[in-house]
């Protein structure tokens, strides 16, 4: 039986525990440090306030809960000793960084019949995008075993990414035009995800969370930016995000009370 830590620790990356140089004020970039790699050269980096909290994390077990595909979470420089979740929950990633192929084979027979659709979406967007004066870049994320996970798109420089929005209606009409029900619409900044019903950060979290808790009693904090991200966070015992995040912007909240950015954690300058 798996040996239950005391404390586990599930936590997204981007834009919790790094995000790329340009949302951080200038005054942040001294001193922080290289924390993901990005081929297009937009890489992350980890304020000094950020490396505490990951310090503070790593004295539990810390379990990355991320957007990322297997590849790019490879990119990724900070030292996590334990399993991942990765590509939204469509892979779980043991801690030699191997697929756990249970979980794997659980993904690929509920994600079979929407990959149809899954792989046509790109061409979808776009000709939609097309359509509305729009130029985007949009992909499939894939992972070995799946085939795919999910499909994101972007908007291109000249393009404000606020016009992402202007797509979500025309997407969803095409999935359901296709009879594809249950897919997931995520938009957060620069980034549009259909995300199919098979795939969940939710789902794996409770997979792990499940094995840990039957090994004995755990304490499980989730730590997330994202409304994406609130569906595996309310699984655990305690959650937190950082302030100016898309989760606190949906508070409600009077801005006037919110932390100053000036630590590091705040995403107000996002």
């Amino acid at each position: 039986m798996t040996q239950a830590p005391n404390v586990v620790i599930f936590t997204d990356l981007d834009d919790t525990l790094f995000q790329t140089a340009r949302k951080l004020p200038p005054a942040l970039r001294e001193g922080a440090r290289h924390a993901a790699t990005a081929l297009n050269g937009a890489h992350s980096l980890m304020t000094p306030a950020q490396g505490a909290l990951l310090a503070w994390m790593q004295a539990g077990l810390t379990i990355p809960v991320t957007a990322r595909g297997s590849e790019a979470f490879g990119r990724v420089t900070l030292d996590f000793s334990g399993p991942a979740v990765v590509a939204n929950g469509a892979v779980i990633l043991g801690p030699d960084g191997a697929p756990d192929l249970d979980w794997q084979g659980r993904v690929r027979a509920a994600l079979a019949p929407d990959l149809p659709a899954l792989l046509g979406l790109p061409e979808a967007m776009r000709a939609l995008a097309q359509d509305r004066g729009m130029q985007i870049r949009t992909w499939v994320v894939e992972e070995p075993g799946l085939g795919g996970a999910y499909a994101v798109a972007k908007a291109e420089p000249g393009t404000p990414e606020a016009r992402l929005a202007d797509l979500v209606a025309p997407v969803e009409a095409h999935l359901a035009g296709l009879g594809a029900a249950g897919w997931t619409t995520h938009r957060n900044g620069n980034n549009l995800a259909l995300i199919p019903p098979a795939v969940s950060k939710r789902a794996a979290t409770a997979h792990l969370l499940a094995r840990y808790r039957a090994a004995g009693p755990v304490l499980s904090i989730g730590v997330g930016d994202s409304v994406s991200d609130l569906g595996f966070m309310r699984l655990c015992d305690l959650w937190m995000t950082p302030a100016g995040s898309q989760i606190d912007r949906g508070m409600g909240l009077d801005p006037a009370s919110a932390s100053s950015p000036a630590h590091g954690l705040s995403q107000g300058a996002a």
